[in-house]
């Protein structure tokens, strides 16, 4: 038996008696047919520079202007041209142009841009976040996945904070000490142990920064983290003198100081001063006391 060659139902037969297509479905429909799907989305890319100011170089942001000729400017540029078109008595010109000329409102590019989604900085580190253009700045400067860096002289170990710790395990073979909020610590630390790893009871990570100087060790806390974010931390530390000494020092950081490590280690405004007296005579090691508490938001 000879096949039926198919034939292609259109829109029109589908329709009951007397019904006439929608006029303003037709594009709709013929772009489904296309396997497109309107008012979704497409990806590009566009070379950075094209979405910069021709003057200042600076990110475009609305509003956004453009001359006679098409160059288009930030919101800031026109103005400073305006003041130096005044001084050199040559009006409103373009820099661009070399010539006398008058500004408007680039609204078609401003609309381009705030349809724009453009991918986190960190998305090689697990953020997978597409945000608007104008808010990328704002939403990397909290992202969650921006990489911690280690803080050893000559590695340039960098990763998101919860990777942190295996690398300090397994590339350095520090030894991690489990902290419990709100309970004291005592800790030995050798005079020339510059990090100490303390893991919080939320897997938080701090580092207990022994920096030695000519008159003693400086101690300080930071957590390990990229932005200064919820929970806060307090922290006290103290360190006691020899056994007939009888003099102990204190320290009490009101907030510990966040930190990604990225421009190395920093003391910050609240250190503990230990003299080198401090040591035991024997093995050289001080005796620390640590308590770090979370401070209610």
């Amino acid at each position: 038996m000879a096949e039926e060659p198919s034939v292609k139902r259109t829109k029109t037969e589908d329709l009951g008696a007397g019904s006439e297509p929608d006029a303003a479905a037709a594009p709709a429909a013929a772009a489904a047919e296309e396997g497109e799907r309107p008012g979704g989305e497409v990806t590009v890319k566009i070379q950075s520079r094209a979405l910069c100011c021709r003057i200042c170089s600076e990110p475009l942001k609305p509003p956004i202007f453009k001359c006679a000729a098409g160059h288009v400017l930030c919101s800031q540029c026109p103005e400073k041209l305006r003041e130096v078109g005044h001084v050199l008595r040559l009006g409103t010109f373009c820099a661009l142009c070399c010539k006398s000329t008058s500004y408007s409102r680039c609204v078609e590019l401003e609309q381009f841009i705030d349809a724009m989604k453009v991918p986190c900085s960190n998305q090689t580190y697990g953020c997978n976040e597409f945000v608007g253009y104008q808010q990328k700045e704002k939403h990397e400067s909290s992202c969650p996945h921006a990489p911690c860096y280690c803080p050893e002289d000559d590695c340039a170990f960098k990763a998101p904070a919860c990777c942190l710790l295996d690398h300090f395990v397994t590339a350095h073979g520090w030894s991690p000490t489990n902290l419990g909020y709100n309970k004291p610590l005592k800790i030995p630390l050798a005079r020339d142990r510059r990090f100490t790893l303390l893991v919080g009871e939320d897997m938080s990570l701090f580092l207990l920064i022994n920096t030695l100087t000519s008159i003693g060790s400086a101690l300080a806390v930071v957590c390990v983290r990229p932005h200064e974010s919820e929970p806060s931390y307090s922290c006290n530390i103290s360190a006691a003198g020899g056994k007939t000494d009888g003099r102990l020092v204190f320290q009490k950081d009101p907030h510990v100081s966040s930190s990604s490590l990225a421009g190395g280690v920093q003391m910050g405004n609240f250190f503990l001063l230990v003299p080198l007296e401090f040591a035991e005579s024997s093995s050289g090691e001080l005796t620390v006391h640590i308590r770090i508490d979370r401070v209610a938001s």
